[in-house]
């Protein structure tokens, strides 16, 4: 039987439900190649960018998650959340690629100040009255509530685009800023902060970072996400150029975007059920033959003529990305239990690391195929790639069951 959630923590939940939920209302993201290309780039370039962006959350992976750690979860969202509402202006106002680049890293730095903190946040709130074995359940829940956030916004940022344009940034910039709001009523985690005796914090942040990678447990429990991760991204951006190569209705775009958002709020919701079902092995090669149907669904849209046979196959590639929420929640909930508390923010950021690098070498690596190949090469690179997955999977499956 599950233990009952106290006051604090219940009350944490809800404001961090909300926050976060503000903070993935994300309109521009079905019509972005649109609206970037529009001011003045290519569609290479928006990979490249897109990379770039990755590059600016490396940078600050490691010192979000050491600062979390060390000074306050809290504050370190809380300026995650005030570098979206930054990011969301500058590329409101921007034309030309550098003016978007300043954008993205604005939008990567917040990325990073999120990425390991939020996990970390919820795990140690629930830690704080002994239920963090409902980890995976109320992380999936908070998930959900971003994936809702998701969904709605893909759905009416294709929608809005037809009579507001790029001026829907604007309307984003209104949620991240209750996004702020909401996240200042967070209850503080004081109990949880590193103290470091007779070492200076970089160097215990490098220690820190160093054992996780060292640790053959921890380093192919991050390895195997971050490689899904890095194909997943390729094959969510590329779906846009296919759709638009392909004829679709960009008043279209929104639902097929909403569809994969549709899907990661099924995964997130039920993936300790699937988990539990089918084990962590089945469930990763479950992920892998994902990717693979999706690469193979977007190579028939791009070479057949029939339009219902490219809805349909849009249909399912826009739906595949959605398994690295499973993919994620499925890992990650290993990950927690493997560290301690007073580490586990600068481990988190590390995994979040190792996740954003391998993402933004497959963009950058796209942005030359499909500026000098086009699209079906670069799908082809991304199926003949997999096999870095399958040699990853038999690596992680020592560690899991």
């Amino acid at each position: 039987m599950q233990k009952k959630l106290d006051k604090s923590v219940k009350h944490g939940l809800k404001w961090l439900k909300l926050g976060w939920f503000c903070h993935n209302f994300m309109l521009v993201v079905p019509v972005i190649v649109l609206v970037y290309t529009q001011k003045g780039i290519t569609v290479g370039d928006f990979f490249l960018i897109q990379g770039i962006f990755r590059l600016a959350a490396f940078l600050f992976e490691i010192p979000s998650g050491y600062m979390s750690d060390c000074l306050s979860r809290k504050r370190v969202m809380l300026s995650g959340a005030m570098f979206a509402l930054a990011g969301y202006v500058t590329i409101a106002i921007a034309y030309g690629f550098w003016a978007l680049v300043a954008g993205e890293a604005l939008l990567g730095i917040s990325s990073a100040l999120f990425s390991g903190t939020l996990e970390a946040y919820t795990y140690d709130l629930l830690k704080r009255n002994k239920t963090q074995k409902q980890f995976l359940k109320e992380f999936g829940n908070i998930t959900t509530w971003a994936g809702i956030a998701e969904f709605t916004a893909m759905i009416l940022g294709g929608i809005l685009y037809g009579f507001i344009g790029a001026n829907i940034l604007w309307i984003e910039s209104v949620f991240a800023l209750i996004g702020i709001i909401a996240l200042m009523f967070l209850p503080e985690l004081l109990e949880i902060k590193r103290v470091v005796k007779h070492k200076e914090a970089l160097v215990d942040a490098i220690s820190i970072t160093t054992n996780t990678l060292k640790a053959p447990r921890l380093r192919n429990l991050i390895l195997f996400p971050s490689l899904f991760g890095a194909f997943t991204i390729i094959l969510f951006w590329i779906l846009q150029p296919i759709m638009e190569t392909t004829h679709i209705p960009v008043e279209l775009f929104g639902f097929y975007i909403g569809m994969n958002q549709l899907f990661a709020i099924l995964l997130s919701k039920y993936a300790y059920k699937i988990c539990e079902k089918f084990g962590e092995i089945r469930t990763s090669i479950i992920t892998i033959a994902t990717i693979i149907i999706g690469v193979i669904m977007g190579l028939l849209a791009t070479h057949v003529s029939s339009m219902p046979v490219i809805y349909i196959a849009c249909a399912i590639m826009a739906i595949t990305p959605s398994f690295r929420m499973l993919n994620n929640l499925q890992y990650n909930t290993l990950v927690h239990h493997s560290i301690k508390s007073n580490e586990r923010g600068t481990v988190l950021s590390t995994r979040s690391m190792v996740s954003t690098v391998f993402g933004a070498i497959g963009l950058i690596i796209s942005k030359f195929l499909m500026d000098d190949f086009g699209i079906t090469v670069t799908l082809i690179f991304v199926l003949l790639m997999t096999v870095l997955l399958i040699k990853a999977l038999k690596s992680v499956s020592k560690y899991i069951k």
